[in-house]
């Protein structure tokens, strides 16, 4: 499959949340700089917690804060999301390419931010020194995406290396 494609599939933000949600979210965008970003962002998740553009402008706020810890709990629950829509299985060690991409040749933006968001969490886990958590994600991506469209290897080959170091410096 490619996850490259895009022959007009509705994107995740085809569906606008509400008008308030996108004034909060605006605001937010315009307030980034002064501290007041993060109540309008708080605000559209109570209105909209489900709704993906509110979780990727939440997760983004935080990854660019160096909060990685919140950053990993939006992007495991925006994970969540896409995989309830794609009917996917709960424990993401169970999924094969047959169950990925089978019937779901149509939401292949979706089937891609699922897989983003594994990668995601990967190297959010590497950001907080959990490296051992992120590997098998890495892992399962790279599995997934066999022709590597998402460069999950460079992440994987980077933290591998690093795992290496580690291991090599703890012996001496």
């Amino acid at each position: 499959m490619d996850l490259l494609s895009f022959d007009a599939e509705p994107l995740y933000f085809d569906d606008p949340p509400s008008e308030e949600v996108v004034r909060l979210l605006q605001q937010a965008a315009e307030d980034y700089g002064d501290g007041k970003a993060e109540a309008n962002l708080r605000r559209a998740y109570q209105l909209a917690p489900n709704h993906l553009m509110v979780l990727v402008s939440l997760f983004r706020y935080h990854f660019y804060q160096h909060r990685f810890a919140e950053a990993l709990d939006i992007i495991q629950k925006a994970r969540g999301v896409v995989r309830e829509k794609l009917g996917l299985p709960d424990d993401w060690r169970e999924l094969d390419e047959a169950r990925l991409f089978s019937g779901h040749e149509h939401d292949m933006v979706l089937v891609r931010f699922y897989l983003l968001c594994l990668k995601g969490e990967a190297y959010l886990y590497a950001r907080q020194g959990e490296v051992e958590k992120g590997v098998p994600l890495l892992e399962k991506v790279a599995a997934l995406d066999s022709n590597d469209q998402l460069g999950t290897a460079a992440l994987l080959a980077v933290v591998n290396r690093n795992i290496r170091q580690l291991d090599a410096t703890a012996g001496d």
